[in-house]
């Protein structure tokens, strides 16, 4: 993760294309005797969490919409209609959020956070947020806050890793 965000974020940009390596479909734990599993969803919109234009320069373009492409190529091959919408972005003088508390993080978000009309959710998908790491939750909630000020009701919140 920290290469995809850094080190070799043009590198990896490029091998999220064609022939790009494939990785194995996640595994299923088999549903409860007592109870059958629900149904996977069959339509999965990933909304990335934004980055500041800033921080998206130094990586080589937009790391997590790059990740988002990525696996809804993966969940094609799994049957699962995935689309990406880059529906949020980050506006104004946001701050690095590294060493920022819940409270530092929610306030350095606050009024920032804006919907992109470009990107927004086509209708009848579950809408995902995806986001690189999870350190507080302050960008998950900002996300969902601002998906559902737009009439969006988030399914769910998937991040990768989870600091601490």
């Amino acid at each position: 993760l920290v290469a995809n965000k850094y080190v070799e974020a043009v590198a990896i940009a490029a091998s999220t294309g064609p022939g790009a390596p494939t990785f194995p479909a996640a595994p299923t734990r088999p549903a409860a005797p007592t109870s059958p599993a629900p149904p996977l969803p069959r339509a999965i919109c990933l909304v990335p969490a934004p980055s500041r234009p800033s921080a998206a320069r130094v990586r080589g373009g937009p790391h997590v919409e790059r990740l988002a492409n990525a696996a809804a190529s993966i969940l094609a091959t799994q049957g699962i209609h995935a689309t990406v919408a880059p529906a949020l972005e980050l506006a104004g003088a946001a701050r690095d959020a590294v060493g920022l508390g819940r409270e530092q993080r929610m306030a350095n978000l606050a009024g920032r956070l804006k919907f992109r009309e470009a990107g927004r959710p086509p209708p009848g998908f579950a809408v995902v947020v995806l986001d690189d790491v999870i350190t507080t939750g302050a960008t998950a909630a900002a996300c969902t806050r601002a998906l559902t000020a737009e009439g969006f009701t988030v399914s769910a919140v998937l991040t990768l890793l989870s600091a601490g």
